[in-house]
């Protein structure tokens, strides 16, 4: 019998194998990590692409069911910001849109009207909603009203842009201006307008652009109060 192979594995031979068996399993950890950060970072991901859709729905819904805006200090209003957040910084705080709406389901059957100023707006990164009732609550009641009924809908909104499509804009020019990819190059990227009177009639249409940090921006565009 040879008498190495009676004696057993030397303490080399033991050493090299545990050596061995350590960079398997560390291999093995490293991709195992390597794969639960991945499908973390894909449902993240996903939980942000579903909060966005989330959100572009509930602004269908509201633009959908726009109101004219009307003169007056307590006058049906539809207001949108000017430029871009980029302007003045990510974490400034920034109304972007505030307008009136109908349809405001009421399954109680309470004693109100079924109207809404309903108001978005950006603070440190953070996109709210907000509403109060159109008939019961002034201007000068809104910043009160909105603590107690907002709504969080998106975080780390990096920029968020608007572009109208008016009624003079497309008797003007025709519909062949909607065709190609630059259709709203033209728009007007405020409302209402430094030349417009704050009651003119509703624009056709308006394209939003939102910018979240990690999934970049998302277009949408939505007709307005039809």
């Amino acid at each position: 019998m040879n008498r190495r192979s009676a004696s057993g594995f030397t303490l080399v031979e033991v050493l090299l194998v545990i050596a061995i068996s350590a960079v398997i399993l560390l291999a093995a950890y490293q991709a195992m990590s390597a794969a639960s950060e991945g499908a973390q970072r894909t449902r993240q991901a996903l939980q942000e692409i579903n909060r966005l859709d989330r959100t572009w729905q509930i602004i269908a819904m509201d633009l959908r069911q726009a109101l004219p805006p009307e003169a007056g200090p307590r006058g049906l209003r539809f207001e949108f910001a000017a430029g871009s957040l980029r302007t003045s910084g990510t974490d400034a705080d920034q109304m972007l849109m505030i307008f009136s709406r109908r349809g405001w389901i009421n399954p109680l059957e309470r004693l109100r009207s079924d109207m809404q100023r309903v108001s978005y707006d950006i603070r440190d990164g953070v996109l709210w909603r907000s509403y109060l009732p159109e008939l019961n609550l002034g201007p000068d009641d809104v910043d009160f009203a909105y603590q107690a009924q907002r709504k969080k809908l998106l975080e780390g909104v990096v920029d968020v842009q608007f572009r109208f499509l008016s009624v003079e804009l497309l008797r003007s020019r025709g519909r062949s201006m909607l065709d190609g990819r630059g259709y709203s190059q033209d728009w007007e990227p405020v409302w209402p307008g430094p030349d417009q009177n704050p009651a003119s009639p509703l624009p056709l249409a308006v394209e939003i652009t939102i910018e979240i940090e990690g999934v970049g921006p998302s277009v949408r565009l939505f007709e307005i109060g039809r």
